[in-house]
């Protein structure tokens, strides 16, 4: 094992984002200094403090701590009462290797007052049955491998695809966090962070407020009234005009978009004597009509027959007939891509092939595209929900017997609670054994399902680290934020460990912000 030096600690700050902010030289000027050092990473201390008061008269018992014998303090200067300590966190942002240990010493401005700085560990999350959104559809969190594209969030709310960093998985034993609900469905490690918003009532009888959304940890959540989650995605996509070119056809986006809806619900395509035959079934008035119109806008010459319509084209076999069959259907990853406006048209034609407009629901019996047109009624502004049904017993319709021996999957828009309550009335602990597992993003948001219900989440392996700041002299003594406290030495091993601090459950793996005493 070796003390790592200043390159190493750059390079793995600038390319890993080990530590951010990053100081990539010492500050000194009328400052505790900070930044990086020959051997060493001097930290900030933030703003935010935790200081201990006797005004309850309480013991303080490290099994049992009492958060009443601290009070919150927020500001440039902390002041410490005599033989008193206080808690704060940094204004860095760790990600530790796993193979790297660190040591972290209190800088000896602060020592040589009588002040000493103390470190908890620096070193995931979701049960195994959790998904997440890729951009090859849904995808299960253990199968996801660093690299990979998933659905994450800008800084300004804005849904896009974020590479992979790292993931993390580990073996878990003992009692998840279940969240459940009509629209929620969550089985996550107590230390695992979530997405909310708090509904601040500040008089009877009034809609009260809300607070900006926040990530905060799953088991500080439990049991707590008058959060809410996210399922809501802000999605822009990449617009491709008004008019598509496919081979050396140029078709209306908008009646293709409709076309490709309808054929993905009730259209077939094969090759025949004439030519490349496509074909969409329409039965009923309304079906017959809405196929006629898009047809027609098309630009595609059609006949009519007791089943519905057919027409020749090279041009759009080559786009539906790669699709496959009923149950193997899905929408083209391209497609997904397009802006909102875009995908309401595609809807459009999915809604009135295989949908019920009225329900709002769309069935089919591919797994795939169940998948994909979740996605795109998120992406287009809505909610969706998908879950499995029996396969519908064999019907009759002007003399055809329909029958299917493929799972069944139904797909139910939402456009309401698109920020569910969560209620402490239907949480609830789960025994769990076995992997659980976590992905690191760069915004730290990921869109997750479960049981066919997707909601926002934060990932959570990294975090700021608590920094207990204790003062043995008689006097008051201050503690100036934002400037230097300690300095945290890294540690290379020869090789990665067998039982990592995450693999052991670390109490205080994860942190976010100042954690107290725990066991």
């Amino acid at each position: 094992m070796g003390l790592k030096p200043d390159h190493w600690i750059r390079k793995m700050a600038l390319e890993q984002k080990m530590i951010e902010p990053f100081i990539d030289r010492q500050v000194r000027d009328g400052v505790i200094s900070y930044g990086v050092s020959s051997y060493g990473y001097d930290i900030r201390v933030a703003d935010e403090f935790m200081i201990f008061t006797n005004v309850h008269s309480a013991i303080v018992d490290p099994k049992n701590f009492d958060p009443k014998s601290m009070f919150e303090f927020k500001g440039d200067v902390c002041v410490i009462p005599p033989n008193s300590f206080a808690l704060s966190r940094t204004v860095e942002y760790f990600r530790i290797p796993r193979s790297v240990l660190t040591v972290c010493l209190g800088k000896s401005t602060y020592a040589r007052c009588g002040i000493i700085v103390n470190v908890t560990p620096f070193e995931p999350c979701f049960s195994d049955d959790t998904e997440i959104l890729t951009r090859q559809s849904w995808k299960l969190i253990r199968d996801v491998q660093v690299g990979d594209q998933v659905l994450g969030m800008s800084k300004d709310g804005i849904a896009e695809w974020q590479m992979v960093e790292r993931k993390q998985e580990y073996v878990y034993e003992g009692n998840l966090l279940h969240f459940g609900g009509k629209s929620i469905d969550l089985l996550v490690t107590p230390e695992h962070k979530l997405l909310v918003r708090k509904r601040i009532i500040e008089r009877k009888n009034t809609k009260g407020r809300y607070t900006d959304w926040f990530t905060i940890r799953a088991g500080e959540l439990a049991g707590k009234y008058n959060y809410e989650m996210m399922r809501k995605v802000s999605w822009r996509g990449m617009d491709i005009g008004d008019q598509i070119e496919i081979g050396k056809v140029s078709f209306p986006t908008d009646a293709f978009l409709e076309f490709l809806g309808l054929y993905l619900g009730d259209g077939s395509s094969y090759m025949s004597k004439g030519g490349y035959l496509i074909k969409i079934a329409a039965f009923k008035k309304r079906e017959v009509k809405i196929v006629a119109d898009v047809l027609q806008r098309l630009g595609v010459r059609h006949n009519r027959s007791d089943r519905g319509y057919q027409f020749f084209s090279k041009a759009l076999y080559q786009v539906v007939n790669p699709l496959g069959h009923s149950h193997e259907k899905y929408i083209p990853d391209w497609v997904k891509e397009l802006p909102p406006v875009r995908l309401e048209k595609l809807l459009f034609g999915l809604m009135n092939s295989d949908g019920n407009n009225q329900t709002e629901t769309y069935t089919t019996v591919s797994k795939r595209l169940a998948d994909d047109v979740q996605e795109v009624m998120f992406k287009a502004g809505y909610a969706a929900i998908v879950r499995v049904a029996k396969p519908e017993p064999a019907r009759e319709y002007r003399g055809h017997i329909f029958q299917s021996n493929y799972p069944v999957y139904k797909v139910r828009l939402g456009r309401s609670h698109l920020t569910p309550k969560i209620h402490p009335k239907i949480e609830k602990e789960v025994p769990y054994e076995g992997m659980v597992y976590d992905v690191t993003v760069p915004g730290h948001l990921i869109f997750v399902r479960r049981n066919g219900k997707a909601v926002w989440s934060g990932n959570c392996w990294e975090g700021y680290v608590t920094l207990e700041i204790s003062n043995t002299t008689p006097l008051p003594a201050k503690i100036y934020a934002n400037e230097g406290l300690a300095q945290v030495l890294f540690f290379e091993a020869d090789e990665e460990c067998e039982v990592s601090y995450a693999d052991k459950k670390g109490k205080y793996q994860g942190q976010q912000t100042i954690v107290l005493p725990k066991v």
